[in-house]
């Protein structure tokens, strides 16, 4: 790794500067700082849990840099549904700052050699569980299916008294169908 410090900060001039220690990973939605828990394979909320020892980088197109970041392990509840709660008083200027970050295609996740195998096994896992036979399904469509899930959970947990309730379960209901459909055509 070929990282250079400058008074707080770490940061490399390239990606490839994280390697061998890191893979990096564009990163495109909230949900990939996240996994399945153990060998579960049912998309849930339940199920889900913040990647352990995760650090991501952030470009800077100004400075031409990549600034090393620690995630701070945020539950799902924080990052994705950015819904107050117990923990959480439903305002954070970091999460905020993070969604703009991604939303601007500025993150990197860095993933370890074990982080990366974890992820392979848990796409097979998913893939056989839904079909039955060996093979592994994408992590884009992964990440899509486990939005749709969430959201169609959350809207039967928070919905189930609006007008077109059933409607909508049930479209979203066949685009995760198709998702699964479309994953096994490819």
């Amino acid at each position: 790794m070929n990282l250079k410090t400058e008074d707080f900060f770490t940061f490399a001039e390239t990606l490839d500067d994280f390697k061998p220690e890191y893979t990096p990973l564009k990163c495109w939605s909230v949900l990939q700082f996240f996994k399945l828990i153990g060998r579960r394979t049912v998309l849930t909320k339940e199920n889900i849990e913040p990647i352990p020892d995760l650090h991501y980088c952030v470009f800077s197109p100004h400075e031409e840099r990549y600034y090393l970041k620690a995630y701070r392990n945020y539950s799902l509840n924080q990052l994705y549904f950015y819904r107050k709660d117990l923990d959480f008083s439903g305002d954070d200027p970091s999460i905020e700052s993070l969604k703009r970050y991604i939303d601007d295609e500025n993150v990197h996740l860095l993933l370890t050699n074990e982080q990366v195998e974890e992820t392979r096994s848990m796409l097979q896992r998913l893939w056989k569980s839904q079909f039955n036979v060996e093979g592994k399904l994408n992590y884009r469509t992964y990440i899509q299916l486990l939005d749709a899930s969430l959201k169609l959970e959350d809207y039967k947990e928070y919905g189930s008294h609006l007008t077109g309730f059933k409607t909508a379960c049930n479209q979203m209901e066949n685009y995760i169908r198709e998702l699964w459909a479309k994953s096994l055509k490819n």
